[in-house]
């Protein structure tokens, strides 16, 4: 018994400090102590010597006495726990379903309203302005007072909060952190300092197509999709920019957010082969995989298919110092070698080259 209690003892701290170092939520820490102590109390019995035998009422009430100890520990225990609510999980489902339902009368009653609040909030700006003009006018460059004062984005406040709410009605803290909280796996890049490195029109972008670019040191996870290309059918205009104008706003320095890799609309990190897979009679071959390897150490290979034209396209993660770099294009037994040309100091033409195969 007694080596009993020092393993549990040594586990205790071990898994508590374990899943601590692991970024796990306390309450999964708590969760997992518990197990320990568990585990330990059903060793601890193993070793109890053997209760008398009960026959008849007298073994009735143990029975009974047995059932009622172990359901007041299992709900007891449970208690602790964070508890579901249908109800919280309903009201997303209702935030997200419910604009997308609208009726069009219904919808214009509702641009209606918010046009009037901003135009509300637009005169009382002005008027806070015309009153801070007379008790401090500004001084333009010009160095004449008056006209100086900038207009404030009526609302702005209204659609950070707004983009707040959309994050969390489609759980991005699954895969995301903000401030420390959200996922415990690497799923997705931490946000806090996202301001500084994307554009909101480059977070729009992002949401609504995934494979647009990726976080340096999350390649892997690009490649296999793990960003959900959905948003662009659950997610309205107005969410979207909602929500890329809140996390525009997260500009935390002191966090280390992974710098952006663009994929598709930056030149100078890319090179696109494309071509035609034809038979020896000129017949399109469909559904064909098609491998492009650049012959340069660090670079990686990528495969694409043929469509039913025969036609297949493979973009290529190369950079500007890339240039002259020997790409390999092969399917089945066909095989091209060809050299990425392009002038490094052009960032507007797009880079690529026609490769067609003949099995």
């Amino acid at each position: 018994m007694i080596r009993k209690l020092i393993i549990a003892a040594v586990l205790v701290p071990a898994v508590w400090f374990g899943t601590a170092a692991m970024h796990f939520p306390p309450i999964f820490q708590k969760m997992f102590v518990g197990y320990v102590l568990l585990g330990l109390t059903v060793f601890l019995l193993l070793d109890a010597p053997p209760l008398p035998a009960f026959t008849g009422w007298k073994a009735l009430v143990v029975l009974i006495g047995f059932y009622a100890v172990l359901s007041a520990i299992y709900i007891g225990g449970a208690s602790f726990l964070p508890q579901y609510d249908p109800t919280v999980e309903k009201g997303k489902i209702d935030k997200i379903v419910k604009p997308k339902m609208e009726t069009p009368d219904a919808r214009k009653a509702k641009l209606e309203e918010m046009v009037k609040k901003s135009e509300e909030l637009q005169a009382k700006t002005a008027t806070l302005l015309a009153g801070l003009e007379k008790l401090a006018p500004s001084v333009p460059e010009g160095g004449k007072p008056g006209g100086g004062a900038q207009a404030v984005s009526a609302g702005s406040g209204d659609m950070i909060a707004r983009g707040m709410e959309v994050y969390d009605l489609h759980e991005c803290y699954n895969c995301h952190k903000i401030g420390g909280k959200g996922s415990v796996k690497k799923r997705g890049p931490i946000l806090d300092n996202i301001g500084n490195l994307l554009t909101q029109d480059d977070i729009k972008k992002k949401i609504f197509d995934p494979t647009y670019l990726y976080a340096d040191g999350f390649e892997k996870e690009h490649k296999k999709g793990l960003m959900p290309d959905k948003y662009k059918e659950l997610m309205s205009d107005e969410e979207v920019s909602a929500l890329a104008a809140y996390l525009a706003t997260l500009k935390n320095q002191a966090v280390e957010t992974p710098k952006p890799v663009f994929v598709k609309s930056r030149v100078d990190h890319g090179f696109i082969v494309y071509g035609y897979v034809r038979d020896k009679a000129g017949k399109p071959i469909p559904d064909l995989p098609i491998l492009a390897k650049p012959l340069k150490e660090g670079r990686e290979s990528h495969e694409g298919k043929t469509n039913k034209e025969g036609y297949y396209e493979i973009f290529l993660h190369i950079h500007n110092e890339d240039s002259g770099t020997k790409i390999v294009v092969s399917a089945k037994d066909a095989k091209k070698e060809i050299t990425a040309t392009y002038n490094p100091e052009d960032k507007v033409t797009k880079r690529q080259a026609a490769v067609d195969l003949v099995l």
